[in-house]
């Protein structure tokens, strides 16, 4: 009994909580939501032939967090150890690496527009034809290519001062095939819009140059516009449209008849062979230079 009664105290003392982490603004962190979704995709990888191993490796993930707290909830916490699995297709792990890029994108703006203060930022977003999963690794690669040899055009080359471009590919069950397509952002002279001063490139402009760059005459949408200045609000909306997750886990993520989330293991199984080993974020121009005195 009185080991019993030393069980109980003790289960009393080291009883669980949820786990509540506020932003700034009051609002709920999404470890929760993100810890379910990996789980999903863990399942998914049991089913797959030679991966079955990220199932468990995935399934590990967030179980360890320690975290520093201030005695006044609403200041939030700091997390100071833990286990991330550091897997492509982990959601919990692509929404921890993209706070990471998105605030060093902020202090890279920051940084850009303290060299050259009246720079403007552009959103240009760029995509080719869909393809099936079976072709998504060379399409990826044909996508890389055909990206540095857009940036590397002259007219291009000369209006673009510093640039940034992160890879994002989403599934459409009802074609089954894959979309993939750049999110880039672009800091341009003040002077870019002066149609006499030779840099302004027009959308049809920007289009006739990604077809030239992807040799594919096919692709008939791209989609570039500016941003307006608006200080702080204006940075954080530019960091939000361009730093995104490699992959949209809603497009792969449904609920089955039972109302529970599954995922596709054949949609996983390509997602992670078009991943892997690839950089998804590339940088250029000033913003290569400022990596590197910041050491990021």
């Amino acid at each position: 009994m009185k080991n019993k009664n030393k069980n109980q105290k003790s289960q009393e003392k080291f009883s669980y909580y949820p786990l509540v982490d506020l932003k700034q603004n009051g609002k709920k962190r999404p470890w929760q939501r993100n810890r379910d979704d990996s789980m999903v995709v863990s399942k998914a990888y049991e089913y797959i032939p030679g991966l079955e191993h990220f199932a468990k490796k995935i399934a590990g993930c967030g179980n360890y967090l320690k975290m520093m707290a201030c005695f006044y909830e609403e200041h939030g916490k700091t997390l100071t150890e833990a286990y991330f699995c550091k897997s492509r297709m982990c959601t919990m792990c692509q929404w921890r690496r993209s706070l990471v890029i998105r605030e060093q994108v902020k202090e890279l703006i920051q940084e850009h527009k303290k060299k050259f203060p009246s720079d403007v930022p552009i959103l240009l977003t760029v995509t080719v034809v869909n393809e099936k999963g079976e072709k998504l690794k060379v399409t990826l690669d044909h996508m890389n290519e055909s990206w540095k040899r857009l940036i590397e055009l002259k007219d291009v080359k000369r209006a673009v001062r510093s640039w940034i471009r992160c890879l994002e590919v989403t599934y459409n069950e009802e074609r089954d095939d894959y979309h993939p397509h750049f999110h880039a952002l672009l800091m341009v002279p003040e002077s870019y819009f002066r149609k006499n001063r030779g840099l302004y490139i027009p959308h049809e402009g920007w289009l006739r140059r990604w077809q030239q760059s992807t040799r594919d005459d096919r692709i008939t949408q791209i989609d570039i516009r500016p941003i307006k200045n608006k200080g702080k609000a204006s940075i954080e909306s530019i960091v939000a449209e361009v730093v995104k997750y490699a992959t949209k886990p809603s497009s792969y993520i449904f609920k089955n008849k039972k109302g529970k989330k599954e995922a596709d293991p054949k949609v996983i199984e390509h997602l992670h062979h078009g991943l892997r080993g690839r950089r998804l974020i590339g940088f250029g121009g000033q913003f290569t230079q400022i990596r590197k005195e910041k050491k990021m």
